[in-house]
């Protein structure tokens, strides 16, 4: 008998019937999922599906709360509208373009004048001037802005007790006053101000008091550059006067870099090649007859330290 036979014969044979399947059930391994990670996969997809419906919700949110009459949503985004913006209150009953033509027709030409020539009528300086904040609140009142105030603020403030500027001459023992300031600006019968008994004097804001007399040395426009051409030239500074020019860069810096290098005063004037081509050597008259500076005008103004204010 073949071999193939034998084996087929050794196989246990069993009873069949019509409900015995043709196919056999085998043991295999353990079912695995076709997806490992399916509950993690679950779990996010939860998740994006409420971040979509949060969404949803919030972005829809306005047209339920906001204001039917301010529009669409739309309209509370940036840059939606031009001006007027829809949100612009209408109860008042003034619309935007009644708005513009009130700032346009009033105050009339009449009016604008007076108060101009109010202002402009004294001196400014800070601190000062408390009357005019006073007014200037009524004002305000008059044209139906009630809810206006002075607010107070304690700031640093220094104002000139005397000023003197003289140029020394010393022989021997001996000191002479060779020119001496005037520290004031002309009187101008065309402009009263120019008069006024309690006009600002000639001061720098924020400088120190203090008596000094000293050499001087011409530092230029005082800029950094300036005092390091010197420095580099063997000049010496410490303990001198620096007199420099306006211009090129703020005053108070000018002040500082004399003070780092020693210099015990600084005195700053306004050079003609400051004034461009609106010069009297131009052809042009000198203020109040013409645009030029007049001779004897002097700069004010703060010599703080900007770099170190903020």
């Amino acid at each position: 008998m073949p071999p193939e036979m034998r084996e087929k014969n050794m196989v246990p044979t069993m009873a069949t019937s019509e409900s015995t399947p043709l196919l056999r059930e085998v043991d295999v391994a353990p079912t695995r999922h076709r997806y490992p990670h399916d509950k993690l996969r679950r779990l996010c997809t939860y998740s994006l599906g409420m971040l979509l419906v949060i969404a949803t919700v919030l972005f829809l949110l306005p047209s339920a709360v906001l204001p039917r009459e301010h529009g669409s949503i739309w309209s509370y985004f940036p840059g939606s509208n031009p001006f007027p913006h829809s949100s612009w209150p209408h109860s008042y009953g003034l619309s935007y373009k009644d708005l513009q033509t009130i700032l346009q027709e009033t105050p009339t030409p009449e009016k604008e004048r007076e108060w101009s020539s109010y202002y402009t009528a004294g001196p400014h300086l800070a601190g000062k001037n408390l009357s005019q904040a006073i007014w200037t609140k009524e004002r305000w009142e008059e044209l139906g802005v009630q809810e206006t105030e002075i607010v107070a603020y304690d700031v640093y403030i220094n104002y000139p007790l005397d000023h003197r500027l003289a140029l020394l001459k010393k022989s021997g023992d001996k000191t002479e006053v060779t020119f001496e300031a005037s520290l004031e600006e002309d009187v101008l019968e065309e402009d009263h101000t120019s008069g006024l008994p309690d006009r600002v004097p000639t001061f720098h804001g924020y400088s120190a008091s203090g008596n000094v007399t000293a050499p001087f040395v011409y530092v230029n426009f005082g800029t950094y550059a300036d005092y390091q051409d010197l420095v580099d030239r063997n000049v010496s500074l410490e303990g001198k006067i620096a007199i420099a020019k306006y211009g090129r860069i703020f005053r108070g810096l000018k002040v500082k870099r004399a003070q780092e290098l020693g210099m015990v005063g600084v005195i700053l004037y306004d050079d003609p090649q400051q004034d461009g081509e609106i010069t009297e050597e131009n052809g042009y008259k000198a203020y109040p007859e013409g645009p030029a500076r007049n001779p004897s005008a002097v700069q004010r103004g703060s010599t703080q330290f900007l770099s170190e204010s903020s």
